[in-house]
């Protein structure tokens, strides 16, 4: 078990831990999400135990966590960098059965110096679940990757952890590694733990727009307007008619969102929102292509499925299925939980 007791921590002038309690077991792995890179760099040391917090506590295993892995309890990490290139065949690193369950099974009498960034992160994740510890800690390991290769990687994760003994936790570096990984989740923003549970759930109902940010791959499109009247006012003065059925403030500032994979460019559902957007280029993320689209003065993204992507300056019709958008309110709360996701878990 590894708990974080009333855990503080700041990085810089930002908080990182406020009064944090957490704890996360090895029932399920589990991801965190919400954190940029230099605030996952911070965090990989404090569980690791080669940082202090400001006050709380971190334990393994009802043991504080500088002094369990001076002891018995070994923490292991596994990067974007993968396992250091050298002349050792990777049959020498891995067992059969370990090179297997990586991926690497093809590969036993290659030098690690000739395996590619994606097989030297699976070779360093083999080696560190051969050694059994009793913490994994997984820093964002596919943001070195190309985008074939993450999408190969994290689609394969969950299952290759699936054999740890130990506890499992990714600092993940986008929401397609959580969701790769599944077990549970952590949404962390500005100190707080904004929500935590299976990563299914927690994808599926985002309880406010940290949450909603952190767990949509790729980038959720959102739009801002001010209710006045029963009409939206958008950034660039446009106007926006709330679509019947979705849920607005009658008056202030709220944010409508949806994720990109839920946006079509042919209406397939009565229920559907039409966004009129304008094409602006395309996007290629984790082995898939995303048409750009602009809409009030935001730049969205949606899968393209067409041969011929629309040339820039085209203008399209967007569609959104309603129980897919999203509303926030000015705080940034939901109002609108979105009918259905499929997605992670979290813990």
């Amino acid at each position: 078990m590894l708990e974080l007791k009333q855990a503080l921590r700041s990085l810089g002038r930002e908080a990182l831990l406020s009064d944090v309690d957490l704890t996360i077991t090895g029932d399920a792995p589990t991801s965190v999400l919400g954190l940029g890179a230099p605030a996952r760099a911070l965090l990989l040391k404090l569980l690791a135990g080669s940082e202090k917090l400001a006050a709380g506590e971190i334990r393994l295993e009802g043991r504080d966590i500088s002094q369990a892995r001076r002891g018995k309890l070994r923490v292991a990490q596994v990067g974007p960098a993968g396992m250091a290139k050298s002349g050792q065949k990777v049959g020498k690193v891995l067992d059969t059965a370990m090179a297997g369950r990586v991926g690497l099974s093809g590969r036993l009498s290659a030098p690690v110096s000739q395996l590619d960034g994606e097989e030297r992160v699976r070779l360093a994740l083999g080696k560190a679940m051969q050694d059994q510890p009793a913490l994994l800690l997984l820093d964002a390991p596919t943001s070195a990757m190309t985008p074939d290769q993450r999408g190969r990687f994290s689609a394969d994760l969950g299952q290759i952890v699936s054999g740890a003994r130990g506890i499992v936790v990714l600092l993940a570096g986008g929401a397609d590694e959580a969701i790769g990984l599944g077990g549970n989740t952590v949404i962390l923003s500005e100190g707080r733990v904004e929500q935590l549970g299976p990563i299914a759930d927690v994808f599926a109902a985002p309880a406010n727009l940290a949450s909603a940010v952190a767990t949509a791959w790729p980038l959720l499109n959102t739009v801002t307007m001010t209710m006045d009247g029963g009409r939206g006012r958008l950034a660039d003065g446009s106007s926006l008619t709330p679509p019947q059925g979705v849920s607005v403030p009658v008056s202030g500032t709220c944010v409508l969102a949806f994720r990109p994979d839920d946006s079509t460019m042919t209406r397939e559902t009565p229920g559907c929102v039409r966004f009129v957007v304008r094409a602006i280029g395309e996007q290629r993320i984790s082995a898939r292509t995303y048409k750009k689209l602009g809409f009030a003065g935001e730049t969205w993204l949606s899968p393209l499925v067409a041969a011929e992507p629309p040339p820039p300056g085209a203008v399209l019709n967007l569609f959104v299925d309603r129980g897919k958008v999203l509303v926030f309110d000015a705080a940034g709360v939901a109002m609108q939980p979105a009918a259905s996701y499929g997605g992670a878990t979290a813990g």
